[in-house]
Order: C-alpha cells, then structure tokens, then sequence
C-alpha cells in the first residue's frame, strides 16, 4: 500500500513538473516565456499555428495543444468603432464620423469601450468553449488608409484624407484598444490595416484584389507610409498587408515593406497577418506566385506571420503548404519559430497564459458594458462632436430662411428612415431599441 502510494505521489509530482513550464512562470519577462513557449512546439504544431488565423470551418481558430495546456485561440475579431459581429454591442459612429471630431481624447474613449466590450465578451465566450469568429481579442482595427477617391468603396472606414490627422487618431485609438501602456497585460491587441496604398478601386476598372498601386517613393513616405509609423509607435501589437501590389509586389509577399520598413526601420516587434486570402490572391489576381506551396513560403519570407484565409475548403489555406515546404527542405524549422513567436508573445500579454486573479480583465462581463450609460452617453457625444457645422458664406442661403414663420422642411432620402444604410460598414449589430430614425424623430 505504501509503495503505491509512493507511486502515486511521484506521478503526481512528474505530472506537476510538467505543467509548470517556464512559459507560464509570471515573474520571467515576456521574451523569454515567448521563447520557451515556441521552443516545445512541434514543426505541424507551428504550421498550423500560422495557418489559422482566418475564420470559417476551415481558417481557425488555432488550435488547442493540449500537451502544454494550451486552448484554441480566434485572431478573426473585427473592432473598428465596438464590438463587431459578435452579438449585441454598443455601436459607436463610423470611423469617419469619429475623424470629423478632430478630437484624440474621443478616439482613445472609444476605443477603451470597444476594448472593454471585445474583452467582456472573451471572456464569455471562453467560458462557454466557444472560439468562432469575432470571439478573440486580437483586433483588426483602426483602419488608417487614406481617402484618396470619393468613390473608393472603403473611405467610411477611413480617419479621412490627411496622413497626419490618420496617424494622431489611430494612434489614440490603438492606445484604447490596448489599455494604459504601463499595464502589465492588454485589454486588447489592436492591429493597423491595411498596409500599404490601399486606396481603391474596389471593383471598376480594377478588382482590390488585384489592383496594383504605382506609387512614387515620396508619395509612398508622405502619405501612405506616416500613418503607420504612428501606429507602429503607439504599441499597435500587429500590422494588416493589404490586397493591393505596390508597383508589381503583392503587399503580402513585399520584404521591402515588411520587413525593410516595418522591422528595420521602424522596429515593429508583433507580428504580420494578411488580409482575408490576400496570399491566395497574389496567386489568383495578381499572378505573381505559381502556386500555393510557392506563395507559402514567399509570404513567410517576406515577413507574413499569419494567414488570414478566406477559403471554402481546407486544401486552399496557402500556409497549410508549409509543412511541404519544410519536408522538401524549402524553408526551416527556424523560420517557423521565428514566425509563430510574436503570435505567442501577444497572447502571453493578453494574460491567456497565466492565472485569471493576476489579470484585472480577466474578470469582465459583458452586463457591465454592453450598452451601459456610460457607453451609450459616449456614443451620442462623439456622434454630436462630429457634426459639422457650415458657415453661410456669400448669401448661399437666404437670410433668415430657418427662422421664416411656416416653414416645411422637405426629408429627402433613404438615409431619413432607413437604419440599415446608417450603420455602415464594420457596425456592431443592431439592437433596435436603441435606434431612432431621423424622420420620425423630426416628426415628433
């Protein structure tokens, strides 16, 4: 009987030492548990932690390695102005709303609310082993393109025009997103997009998806390149490579940008995700890779650490084709670690790695935020913020025209009654509730 228990005890003591990797030791500093972590992953284990990062059946989550204890994670999370696709959430005005404030300490607001809704709702939807889209904390968001054509289909999604304007906003977004940057973990993890040129056309005369951008080198570091640098500056813990070439070279496969720009000159540390299927694209549209395997191993290279794929079935996620590539000898183990390493350095600062009472986020529900006062009040005041007022010069407008006794005002438009076109693009869902329609509240 003593020996068996003997037994037992010792089991129970290898077990433990097992479970106590130096990863998950809080008092090591990140690069190093970052570094132990990527160390005790196989080669398949590594590919396939930078071959999900997309949503759907078969681009994510990344998935569970359960010999260390590891649970899947979802990096598709859409956080552009709240809580997007991922059920009820307080929406704030689009990004180009929230530009026309002109007003930082609004962007930074916003993005603390839509940080502390995104992580409320992890932290639920972890709870409930739910790991589908929009459930992560890993934000693609703040959009900082620039407006360039009036009819580019994406401008509402923008901060506008002007690359200094774009930089300070996203910067102050990116700053909410994540939290105090002194705080030892992140609210969220805000990703910049799209980098770079990514301007239109959307789809006349050209696709997005394989438009090619023919940029001089001072516009590219006057106005396409500024934005992002700020982003990079303010702690943004990844970058987003768009659809587009830039002057022949797919975003995604550009080593220039990625790594000539993003990591030697501006020593970005986090990590590179494509656009949804951008790497299947370089190979479809822009024709610039023969094949999936060649696109694989020409993204890593370039400096992609994530594929975000868009496929409908598992055989097109292109960074699937890493595991070819390291059994023919293409490309090493190394490289794949080297990849995946800013992946797990930004979960380790999210807090997934270490015990929930040492993380004040950790505790957040979604009743605390979701449409609470202090979001809904937030929302009204950067919307009334936003508004521009016109002076009227010149005598466009007759004098004392508002003001005449018995005046009508004609509402024209789909806009006065219809919410759905209010909304815009990458809006939180709609709770009806809380709506109220112009014209009907001009009636009133």
């Amino acid at each position: 009987m003593l020996r068996l228990l003997l037994l037992l005890l010792s089991l129970a003591a290898a077990c433990q030492a097992d479970e106590d990797f130096p990863f998950r030791n809080v008092s090591l500093p990140w690069p190093d548990r970052a570094d132990d972590l990527v160390g005790r992953l196989t080669a398949q284990e590594l590919v396939q932690q930078l071959a999900k990062g997309g949503g759907g059946p078969f681009g994510g989550p990344a998935p569970a390695i359960a010999r260390l204890g590891i649970g899947p994670y979802q990096w598709n999370t859409e956080c552009l102005r709240g809580a997007v696709k991922s059920g009820q959430a307080t929406s704030f005005p689009q990004a180009v709303g929230l530009a026309a404030t002109f007003d930082p300490d609004i962007l930074g607001q916003v993005g603390r609310a839509t940080g502390l809704e995104v992580r409320a709702k992890h932290n639920d939807f972890v709870a409930k082993g739910d790991y589908g889209d929009h459930t992560g904390l890993t934000c693609f968001a703040p959009v900082i393109n620039i407006l360039r054509h009036p009819l580019w289909g994406r401008n509402q999604e923008t901060y506008g025009e002007d690359p200094h304007l774009s930089g300070v906003l996203g910067a102050a977004y990116v700053g909410g997103l994540q939290g105090n940057a002194t705080d030892r973990y992140l609210l969220t993890g805000a990703g910049c997009k799209h980098f770079a040129a990514y301007d239109g056309p959307d789809s006349y005369p050209e696709s997005r998806f394989g438009f090619n951008a023919l940029v001089s080198q001072q516009d590219l570091e006057q106005t396409f390149l500024p934005q992002f640098r700020r982003c990079v500056e303010a702690g943004s813990v990844s970058v987003m490579c768009s659809y587009n070439a830039i002057n022949g070279v797919p975003a995604c496969a550009n080593a220039q940008l990625l790594r000539g720009v993003l990591r030697e000159r501006w020593n970005f540390t986090g990590y590179v995700v494509s656009d949804a299927g951008a790497l299947e694209f370089a190979i479809l549209f822009h024709k610039y890779f023969a094949d999936r395997l060649s696109s694989a191993i020409g993204s890593l290279r370039a400096g992609v650490n994530l594929d975000l794929s868009a496929c409908p079935y598992e055989s097109c996620v292109v960074f699937e084709q890493l595991s070819v590539a390291l059994n023919t000898s293409r490309i090493s183990e190394a490289e794949l670690r080297a990849a995946a390493w800013p992946l797990f350095l930004a979960r380790l600062r999210l807090g997934e790695f270490d015990p929930p009472a040492l993380n004040p986020y950790s505790s957040l529900r979604p009743d605390q935020f979701i449409q609470s006062a202090a979001h809904r009040a937030l929302s009204l005041t950067a919307a009334q913020t936003s508004l521009v007022l016109l002076k009227n010069l010149g005598g466009f407008l007759p004098d004392g025209l508002i003001k005449r006794p018995g005046l009508r005002l004609g509402v024209v438009g789909p806009l006065s009654d219809d919410m759905s076109l209010v909304y815009g693009d990458y809006s939180p869902n709609r709770m009806p509730q809380f709506e109220q329609p112009l014209l009907p509240a001009l009636k009133e």
